[in-house]
């Protein structure tokens, strides 16, 4: 069994050297032979002025674009909602309903608390809160709006996730090829 090799073979070894040798030498020959142009190319003062009449054509031209705008008005894409309190941008929550605050001061101190939390739990968050709090919320998120366009049935309610994730037949019967396993017991022989 051959064993591996590792490198160029040592007859490849004298041929690799001399095609590297040749490409030296070529490269050689090609910068003597350009030497004096490339010297000409590396000494020569690097020229990047602009000439008048350019810049002045430039300027005119920038000035022309700024006084020769044209003006449109800003189109105002829609009002500001009226439901949305200025002061959201820096608060979390909506303002609480002054109904439901007085809760709090009703009754005793534990009544009065109990009762304002179990007022303010039935709320949905979207009455609640601007935005949604945490992740969680974002599934489900003004799904109130999305509910209003559903095509009402002309025989109850309308199962959406039932009919689109569930089957229709239920789970099914066994296959006629399947039996129960076998079950050991004292009464039951195994040694057959």
């Amino acid at each position: 069994m051959p064993t591996a090799q590792r490198g160029i073979d040592a007859h490849l070894e004298k041929g690799w050297a001399h095609a590297i040798e040749k490409e030296n030498m070529l490269r050689l020959k090609w910068f003597r032979t350009n030497e004096r142009r490339l010297n000409e190319i590396a000494n020569k003062p690097p020229n990047r002025a602009v000439p008048e009449e350019v810049t002045e054509k430039y300027k005119e031209a920038i000035v022309d674009n700024y006084r020769n705008v044209i003006k449109n008005p800003r189109i105002k894409t829609r009002d500001a909602d009226p439901l949305i309190d200025p002061r959201a941008m820096q608060a979390i929550m909506k303002p609480v309903n002054p109904a439901t605050t007085r809760l709090i001061y009703s009754g005793s101190n534990k009544d009065g608390r109990k009762n304002y939390l179990t007022k303010r739990v039935h709320q949905i968050p979207e009455d609640r809160f601007y935005f949604p709090e945490v992740s969680s919320w974002a599934y489900g998120w003004n799904m109130w709006d999305v509910v209003k366009e559903t095509r009402k049935t002309g025989f109850g309610r309308q199962q959406v996730i039932k009919d689109s994730f569930y089957r229709r037949r239920g789970v099914g019967c066994d296959p006629e090829w399947y039996k129960e396993p076998a079950v050991f017991s004292p009464s039951i022989c195994s040694c057959n």
